[in-house]
This record gives C-alpha cells, structure tokens and sequence, in this order.
C-alpha cells in the first residue's frame, strides 16, 4: 500500500540533522522522500522560458498523490534552507500558469519538522509554512523540532 504521506527535504547534507529529525519525530510510520539537494529547481523567474523543465512540476504533481505533506528544513539564520526557499518561491507558479495544480491541493494536511542548534524553533518560523497552507486551502497540523545533535 502507498504511503499517504510525502516528506519534502530541503537539507544541505545527506545524513542530515533534519533526516533524523523526520525519522524520529515523524507521526507516520510510512512515507515517501523526496530530497531538494537531489533535485534540480531553478529560481523563481518573472521572465525563465526554462523552469518548467526542471523538477519544480513533476514534485508538485506528486503531491497531489498524498494527504499528508511534510516540509522538513534546518534553520538556517532564522528561517528555512535556501533549498526549501527556493521551492517555496516557486510554488508562486501554482497561482498563475499551474493553477489546478495549486487548486488540487486543497485539503491536503501540512506538518513541519525542522531541526536547529538552538533549544527550542526560532520565533515565528512557522510563519511561511502557516500561511501558505492556508493560501492553497491546506490544513496546517503541526510543527515539531529537534535540537541538532
């Protein structure tokens, strides 16, 4: 049976902090990876004719596929990796040219597992997870962190 939940990595090392972190404090036993650092997202562009031939739109699409999405990111400088920021900016497609995409994710629940060096998760990390769900009409569950080793 297909895992209903899909876990997005935006770290910056294999055996990572923040992989632990999932491993460790994720609710659902089962659950499909996919890892940033392994694909390939151009930046947001207002005027790239290329980005739709990068791994943006297939990761998009294969959210669809599941009822739990999980953002999982280091905290790097107070806020998430370049690599989560990154493909945060770019799901600013899914209002316009990819719209029924960002529609389809209605419904969908958001947890966030973040990992850092400090005790507890910067004030108002959570704020670009939060929000965002709620922009795409998504339920926003959970966050949980976990101080780096």
């Amino acid at each position: 049976m297909k895992p209903s939940t899909l876990v997005i990595l935006g770290s910056s090392r294999q055996d990572s902090n923040t992989l632990n972190a999932v491993q460790k404090l994720l609710p659902f036993p089962n659950y499909d990876l996919v890892d940033l650092q392994e694909s390939r997202i151009a930046y947001y562009s207002y005027e790239s004719s290329d980005q739709g031939e990068d791994d943006f739109h297939p990761i998009a699409r294969k959210m669809l596929e599941y009822e739990n999405i999980v953002f999982a990111t280091p905290v790097y400088w107070y806020t998430m990796s370049g690599q989560m920021k990154v493909f945060f900016d770019r799901l600013t497609e899914l209002t316009a040219a990819y719209k029924p995409i960002g529609k389809a994710l209605k419904g969908k629940r958001v947890f966030l597992i973040a990992s850092g060096a400090s005790p507890e998760m910067p004030e108002g990390f959570e704020i670009p997870f939060k929000h965002t769900a709620e922009y795409f009409d998504m339920e926003f569950v959970q966050s949980y962190y976990q101080r780096g080793r």
